[in-house]
């Protein structure tokens, strides 16, 4: 006789359920922010699961433009359209660059899931944390019709993109858990990774809040976007040594 397998069931986390009332833009919107680990279970299991990733981009692309266009508010003009657009394209471009890396970290870390599946995934942290953001969109219009602070909209926009981002990497290992991940290392490395690219991405699609001045995009000019902030600080602190410093360059 064979001895008696004693290892017990792996049970799947609390969520981790078929997906109830179809893949509609509303019932979709809704598991996001009450079960999103059903739209992984989706993702992973059902034979229709590539209308998700498109539902899901669907929202990311609506809530940014709310977002960006509360945030253009600041400076107004111009900006009340191409803040959108460029916080579209740059969160859009950033998930399609650290797309590959997060299939590769996702299969190092023990995860048996498709391309699909993870790209999908991705998509819905992408959503998540556009809705997140929109939710703070009051706050963000507060502070941009009564502040003319450039320097503190900037901070301001950084720490609730971090919270956001935050709990957009917190689906990525709840999904990755559900999905049988067994090293959970590979997943911190790309998530810092994912946070500076992110953070990388409106330095170099600036101007975002600031006055366009008639540039739509400043790419002939690289920054890195530690150093870009100091400056935008020391610049608000400090005016006249921000302009004697760059007299003094020239």
């Amino acid at each position: 006789m064979y001895p008696e397998d004693k290892t017990p069931p792996t049970i799947p986390p609390a969520g981790f359920e078929p997906l109830e009332g179809g893949a509609g833009l509303s019932n979709v919107l809704n598991k996001l922010l009450k079960k999103p680990l059903s739209l992984v279970h989706h993702l992973q299991n059902h034979e229709d699961r590539g209308k998700l990733p498109v539902r899901l981009l669907v929202i990311t692309i609506l809530a940014l433009a709310v977002f960006g266009l509360v945030a253009g508010s600041f400076s107004a003009g111009s900006q009340l359209w191409a803040a959108p657009v460029k916080m579209i394209a740059g969160l859009l471009l950033a998930a399609l660059l650290c797309l590959p890396s997060l299939y590769i970290f996702t299969c190092l870390g023990g995860i048996e899931a498709r391309f699909l599946t993870v790209a999908g995934m991705l998509c819905a942290v992408l959503a998540l944390v556009a809705v997140l953001l929109v939710g703070f969109a009051p706050v963000v219009w507060l502070f941009s019709v009564s502040s003319t602070s450039l320097a503190f909209m900037g901070f301001l926009l950084v720490v609730l993109w971090l919270i956001c981002a935050g709990f957009g990497l917190l689906l990525i290992f709840r999904g990755g858990k559900a999905l049988g991940m067994t090293a959970s290392g590979h997943m911190c490395v790309w998530g810092l990774v994912f946070l500076l690219v992110t953070l990388q991405m409106p330095t170099t699609l600036r101007p975002i809040i600031g006055p366009g001045n008639g540039s739509f995009l400043n790419l002939h000019e690289k920054r890195f976007f530690l150093g870009y902030w100091i400056e935008q600080f020391s610049t608000e602190i400090d005016p006249e040594a921000s302009r004697t410093g760059n007299a003094e360059g020239e």
